[in-house]
């Protein structure tokens, strides 16, 4: 993310206010070594995450059937 879209985000202009905001809303963060905070952009957008998987249909077993 860019320093303006994290100063917007967090609402702080102090890098150690913005790391300490985007760490307690669970989005990983760190410094650089100028001090500034950097975000990964994948890290907000999901690229890269697990995607969920579809359930998996349950077999028609004899024992299920119904008599009639």
């Amino acid at each position: 993310m860019t320093k303006e879209e994290i100063t917007e985000a967090t609402g702080y202009r102090r890098p150690a206010d913005q790391l300490a905001a985007l760490l307690k809303a669970g989005i990983p963060a760190d410094r650089r070594p100028d001090g500034s905070v950097r975000v990964w952009r994948h890290h907000l957008v999901g690229i890269g995450a697990t995607k969920a998987k579809a359930p998996r249909p349950r077999p028609a077993l004899a024992s299920d059937r119904k008599v009639a």
